[in-house]
């Protein structure tokens, strides 16, 4: 049996000046693994791959996602419209927080507002959750975006819309800012000290991907999240995070692989003691196969794969210090 464990904020423990995380199992792993492999596409994309999903212009995670959200995307365009708090810098504008937290008659309020600017351009918008818009598109743009998790305290000039559709895309962001900086709900928002809702980013546009053919047996624990959309695209629903990795394997008998995605934030101490040092001990007696780790890291995922190492190296490894930070550090992106 295979594991993928994704581990949110891994990266950050080494960017934070809080002291450093006593995590000796995590840091044999990823010294096991040896050299980190970085995957500009995101995390998202990384766990997508694992599940048959194939790349169209972007990721096509928003109908997937939709469709785990109860609405059927049948054959139209979608792509995630997540609200965002956009901030007017000196030479640009960066994306300041991600507003996640919209009462169910706030979101409907916005979506009431875009959708009577917007029909005539043939985009309606939904929300089967607060915390989760959506676009439909009556024709398929010619478009590549960049997923959320790379854009946020970064200059966003360059993560845009881009393709030969691109320019009617940015002149709607813009429309849009322009709509929602002043709506009530926002102002309501800003008077209690809440971030505005006052953009969106759009991001992995695509249409209904066909399920894969049946491979090898996964099963998925993730509480919510893109791991838990892809599980249901591929006709085995997520369970949820189990409490240890003995619980998940118990539950995944005669899966060939388990994919684990621990929600955020993290405990590092709780993640050390009950999954990382069972994968570790587990791999080195055959009773895993590999164990993958990722990451992420400014947008990017950080993918370890650690094998059973061979017998001389798990001998040596009872006795190596592995130096968790020198692991992060030499894996991470110092923009």
């Amino acid at each position: 049996m295979q594991l993928v464990l994704a581990l949110p904020g891994l990266l950050a423990l080494h960017a934070t000046k809080a002291p450093p995380v006593h995590a000796p199992a995590l840091a044999h792993l990823l010294a096991t693994a040896g050299v980190s492999v970085r995957h500009e596409e995101g995390p998202e994309a990384a766990l997508a791959a694992r599940y048959g999903v194939v790349r169209q212009a972007d990721w096509p995670l928003a109908p997937i996602r939709l469709a785990a959200l109860g609405i059927d995307p049948r054959d139209a365009f979608w792509l995630a419209a997540d609200p965002v708090t956009l901030v007017v810098g000196r030479d640009d504008v960066q994306l300041a927080a991600v507003v996640d937290d919209l009462a169910r008659a706030d979101a409907e309020a916005l979506l009431a507002t875009l959708n009577a600017h917007f029909g005539a351009d043939g985009l309606a918008f939904v929300a089967p959750r607060p915390d989760a818009i959506f676009v439909r598109v009556a024709t398929r743009p010619r478009l590549v975006t960049h997923p959320l998790t790379s854009a946020s305290g970064r200059p966003l000039r360059k993560l845009l819309p881009e393709g030969p559709d691109a320019g009617a895309w940015r002149r709607w962001q813009s429309e849009i800012q322009m709509l929602l900086h002043e709506h009530p709900v926002n102002v309501a928002r800003e008077r209690s000290g809440r971030p505005p809702a006052n953009s969106l980013w759009f991001s992995h546009g695509g249409t209904m991907p066909a399920r894969s053919a049946p491979g090898p047996s996964m099963r998925t624990f993730a509480n919510d999240g893109v791991a838990a959309a892809l599980a249901t695209h591929a006709g085995s629903p997520a369970r949820a995070v189990p409490a240890r990795l003995d619980d998940a394997l118990a539950d995944a008998e005669g899966a060939e692989s388990i994919v684990v995605a621990l929600p955020p934030p993290l405990e590092w101490a709780s993640v050390e003691r009950s999954w990382a040092a069972p994968a570790r001990d587990r791999l080195a007696a055959g009773r895993l196969a590999a164990v993958t780790v990722i990451a992420d890291d400014a947008g990017d995922a950080i993918v370890w794969h650690a094998s059973r190492p061979g017998l001389r190296e798990r001998i040596a490894g009872r006795f190596a210090r592995r130096n968790l930070a020198a692991l992060l550090a030499a894996a991470r992106r110092d923009d």
